[in-house]
């Protein structure tokens, strides 16, 4: 069943603060953003900002969606979110950030290597959460 007509409904779902909801929104998000690009890229900035919230469940979902998109334009967007979560205090939200550092390499490698992606993961192996380096 196609239900890529309720994405401008969806679009206004996603300042919820309800979690279950939040990730359901952010779910049908990443499953439509091929199809409907220019609606996809509104979100952006939610997620950008969500991505910095206090929860880190908020933290991890937003960036984990954010990198989930799909779509070239969203590179520029995506970087910074996940520069920051690759030093947060949460473990959930650093290995989310690792598995988006992957995404961002399948996507567009020559802004992996620009960011210089690779050192990072490198660090990362440190990592005191044994979650955090698997996913290295």
């Amino acid at each position: 069943i196609d239900v890529s007509r309720l994405f401008t409904e969806m679009m206004l779902a996603i300042e919820t603060r309800d979690l279950v909801i939040k990730k359901m929104v952010y779910l049908f998000l990443c499953n439509y953003a091929e199809t409907h690009p220019d609606l996809a890229q509104m979100c952006t900035n939610t997620l950008v900002k969500d991505s910095g919230n206090e929860d880190p469940m908020v933290r991890g979902l937003a960036l984990r969606a954010l990198c989930s998109l799909r779509l070239p334009q969203m590179i520029e967007y995506t970087s910074e979110p996940l520069r920051r979560s690759l030093q947060d205090g949460h473990a959930y939200v650093r290995k989310t950030g690792v598995m988006g550092i992957l995404k961002m390499y399948h996507l567009n490698r020559e802004e992996f290597d620009r960011k210089a992606f690779t050192d990072i993961l490198y660090d990362m192996l440190r990592d005191p959460d044994s979650s955090v380096v698997s996913n290295c």
